[in-house]
């Protein structure tokens, strides 16, 4: 099948091309590049619309100046250049992520395979490798657990791997979903669920954490559904935003009475743990 090519130049390139492309994947863009000046995205030519383009919040944002242009290719084997490019990542000397074709290193607590496909959540991206440093200090065991916005579900098999009694994967994307149970089966993990959902957990589920790597606007209005499904003394983990959008995150979640645990950063994405209070009802 024919791809379009969006070859983008951003300036500067570094928090808008990964927010660039959250966006893009929201309209089916299926492969990456990064450039020394951009981004280039790829996607069907029969769900390629020029006009959409100039209604994404980077293009339109006044801190970043981007330039696109556009070609048409012939088909490209994206898991291929996938399987091509993929390396493993190894947080803290505990946790390794690695694809099937790459060979078991002994020395490490946690080993999870991730086939690499389109679906967000491989480990390389600093918002996935701050919620591992996260989950690594703070344990799961026993816990009902949530991954909200699971992408490839790496977040989920660490959790059921870290001892979660329970964890329920979720994604709206289709194909994330497909990826993520592929993923839960390699992984031979036994109590992780996988399913297609959006942000509305239901009022009383009672998780004792969830771990929600999604991007700024989703995550505040999803705040209150959040918070209704964590149990008393639950845990939330965020991430997917930039060190400038940290306050706004930080109004959101105590607006909502959660108590701030932990802050972390990575270049300029953030992170933060947040406690809803032991007293407060479900």
């Amino acid at each position: 099948m024919p791809y379009t090519e969006v070859d983008f130049l951003i300036t500067p390139c570094e928090p808008w091309r990964d927010l660039l492309m959250v966006e893009l994947m929201e309209l089916d863009y299926e492969g990456f590049e990064e450039t020394a000046f951009g981004l280039k995205a790829y996607v069907e030519n029969t769900k390629f619309n020029e006009r959409v383009l100039g209604r994404l919040m980077v293009l339109r944002d006044p801190h970043a100046k981007v330039n696109y242009t556009v070609r048409e290719l012939p088909e490209v084997n994206w898991n291929a250049r996938w399987e091509s490019e993929f390396q493993p990542v190894e947080v803290e000397g505990k946790v390794r992520i690695r694809a099937e074709f790459h060979p078991a290193k002994g020395g490490f607590i946690h080993d999870i395979v991730i086939t690499p496909r389109m679906a967000f959540g491989t480990g390389h991206h600093a918002t996935t490798r701050m919620m591992v440093r996260s989950m690594l200090h703070h344990p799961v065991k026993g816990q009902r657990v949530c991954d909200l916005g699971c992408g490839t579900a790496v977040l989920a098999i660490l959790a059921e791997q870290m001892g979660a009694a329970e964890v329920l994967a979720i994604d709206h994307d289709p194909l994330a979903v497909e990826n993520a149970r592929h993923n839960v089966a390699i992984n031979r993990c036994k109590r992780v669920i996988v399913e297609k959902g959006g942000t509305g957990l239901g009022k009383g589920a009672g998780f004792g954490t969830i771990l929600a790597n999604i991007e700024r606007n989703t995550l505040i209005n999803a705040m209150a559904d959040m918070v209704a499904a964590l149990a008393p003394g639950g845990s939330l983990l965020l991430s997917g935003f930039i060190m400038g959008d940290a306050a706004l995150m930080d109004e959101a979640a105590t607006r909502h009475g959660l108590k701030k645990v932990q802050d972390l950063n990575d270049g300029e994405w953030a992170f933060s743990r947040w406690e809803k209070p032991a007293a407060q009802a479900k």
